[in-house]
């Protein structure tokens, strides 16, 4: 059955309350992360899901979700924070 909420000012910004018992079915709560899409006439809210790819015993973030935002503008330049202090300039 579906819920009815108002879309309320927030500073800024315009949100909405998501109930508690969505919440509850969901396993959402403060601080968890969503996706927020639209199939054109419907605003979809979703947990957020973390891709985890697994290193030997370790648990990582998959780097396709930690590059997500990287668009292959970057270049590399020194930082120019120290001279050499040896032979690592050869």
């Amino acid at each position: 059955m579906a819920t009815i909420t108002t879309i309320t000012k927030w500073g800024n910004s315009e949100g909405i309350r998501i109930p508690k018992e969505i919440r509850d079915k969901t396993g959402l709560r403060e601080g968890s992360r969503v996706s927020v899409d639209t199939d054109g006439v419907r605003i979809v809210i979703a947990p957020a899901q973390s891709r985890i790819t697994h290193i030997g015993r370790y648990d990582v973030p998959d780097l396709r979700d930690l590059f997500a935002d990287y668009h292959g503008n970057y270049v590399p330049e020194e930082d120019g924070f120290a001279a050499p202090a040896g032979r690592e300039e050869l």
